[in-house]
């Protein structure tokens, strides 16, 4: 396993897959920022000015531009403009929000671990001023004061900003991420509220906030601007409608294939990441929300419902980027986690068998016996830390703590001192009883209705607390004490 990908564990583990799910790494806020490029209007038209009549020239063969050589901004799609908007829809010459188009961009999942989750911004055209602004909330910078002990406490601060469309856009689609543009069919008076609105939230004194990787995120704060701009209809249309969704069940479908993290994942989260999603909720994974805003309608113009979606296009990954293919399910490893569980408990149970008549086969259960409690209970103590000395909301109430208890950790001493010294052996058994009777709780409490579902987990680590209690159960033998002098 390479560096990379044992610090993207260590990140599922400290609560953070989903505070680098969506965001990217920029410079500190301290540092200057470039300006948004003033670029034209996909498609927009502009008034030229006449062309002098040129001279004839000699004619050349020019060589035919390859695929690679077209630029990207040429599928996107056109802003609304009054020539192409219904009739019933077409404002009053000159009034605010004439020259403003609104495009929903959802970037689809990438290769790399904190790509998985997809990211979005909203697209603002503004005719008059000629400008092509991308707005996204997932800024966030590893040079910030205090960066690492807020990301640990679950108070990471985060912040939103705008930049050049075209450029954003053309970056995700060279790293073979997939693309949907979404225009959103918003009133003049909508579309102007929405460009306010995010306008005053860039200003320095208004962009940051604390992010939250389920419930205030990149996604979640772009869903509530749009919400606000069509007076609240897309919460009404979405927030009582009840989804078979879980936060739990969203993070493992899209880290499918990716067996540390998704394993991380299921540890890290408690019972509260696994309360059924209303469609809203959902929308804290930019697909969800580009999939809802296709069916929603909200008030027109003039009160008539119209759909929030006027016009929507596609970008493929460009071609040779490696590309991630969203999965549609949740995985399930409850076999495979058992099998390698049963193959851990049998090698437990040989070696304890092999240690009548070999001195090999006992170091080997000792050094085994120590990895294991010692990852055990390191795992324990984190979880126990972050249910109640952080702010990480979902990683309270974990049933985990039953498979993964601190208790594990007198395991590492009392282990090889019983198994080789002779010693503490009642202890030992004590301690390996209490385990391996933890962890068959959590198997209950997993088969139970509103169990936190932790199956996966649960096949993995009990075959191994149970072969180590048993081997510790079995007649070990216990240092002679010395006799006494006989008496003269």
């Amino acid at each position: 396993m390479t560096l990379r990908r044992w610090l993207a564990l260590a990140l599922v583990l400290l609560g953070g897959v989903r505070a680098e799910a969506q965001g990217r790494v920029v410079p500190p806020p301290t540092e200057p920022t470039r300006k948004a490029r003033v670029v034209p209007a996909p498609g927009a038209s502009q008034p030229r000015k006449p062309r002098p009549q040129a001279k004839p020239k000699a004619t050349a063969t020019k060589p035919a531009r390859s695929r690679a050589q077209v630029p990207v901004r040429t599928p996107v799609p056109a802003p609304a403009t009054p020539e192409n908007r219904p009739p019933a829809a077409i404002p009053a010459p000159g009034g605010p929000g004439n020259d403003l188009s609104v495009t929903l961009i959802t970037f689809g999942p990438g290769p790399v671990a904190f790509e998985r989750f997809g990211h979005n911004a909203l697209w603002i055209h503004d005719g008059r001023r000629g400008t092509d602004v991308a707005y996204n909330w997932g800024l966030f910078s590893f040079d910030q004061p205090g960066f690492y002990r807020r990301f640990l406490t679950g108070d990471t601060k985060y912040w939103m900003a705008g930049e050049d469309a075209y450029a954003m856009v053309a970056a995700y689609h060279n790293a073979g991420r997939s693309i949907t543009l979404q225009k959103l069919n918003l009133s003049p008076a909508q579309a102007y509220a929405l460009r306010e609105a995010v306008e005053r939230n860039a200003l320095e004194a208004n962009k940051y906030y604390r992010y939250d990787y389920f419930r205030d995120n990149c996604s979640t704060r772009l869903r509530d601007a749009v919400d606000r701009a069509v007076g609240g209809a897309l919460r009404a249309a979405t927030d009582t409608m009840r989804t078979a969704l879980t936060y739990r069940g969203e993070s493992e479908r899209l880290t499918e294939g990716d067996v540390p993290l998704q394993a991380g994942i299921d540890i890290a989260l408690g019972r509260p990441a696994d309360a059924p999603l209303s469609a809203w909720e959902s929308f804290f994974i930019p697909m969800r929300l580009r999939d809802a805003v296709r069916i929603v309608r909200i008030p027109g113009a003039y009160g008539e419902m119209v759909p929030l979606v006027a016009e929507e296009r596609r970008m493929a990954p460009a071609a040779g980027a490696p590309s991630v293919q969203e999965s549609r399910t949740i995985p399930q490893h409850t076999r495979r986690n058992l099998i390698a569980g049963l193959v851990l408990a049998a090698v437990v149970m040989l070696l304890r068998l092999l240690m009548r008549s070999q001195r090999w086969a006992a170091w080997l259960f000792a050094l085994l016996g120590m990895a294991w409690s010692l990852l055990c209970g390191t795992l324990g103590v984190v979880l126990l830390l972050a249910w109640f000395a952080t702010k990480h909301v979902f990683w309270a109430q974990n049933e985990n703590l039953l498979l993964f208890s601190p208790l594990s950790l007198a395991l590492v001493a009392l282990v090889p001192s019983a198994v080789l010294a002779g010693r503490a052996v009642r202890r030992a058994r004590v301690v390996g009883a209490l385990v391996a009777a933890m962890a068959l709780g959590a198997l209950v409490l997993s088969q139970m209705p509103g169990g936190q579902p932790i199956r996966d987990v649960v096949a993995l680590a009990l075959p191994m607390h149970l072969a180590l209690a048993w081997a510790l159960l079995l007649y070990l033998p216990r240092r002679s004490e010395p006799k006494p002098a006989p008496k003269r």
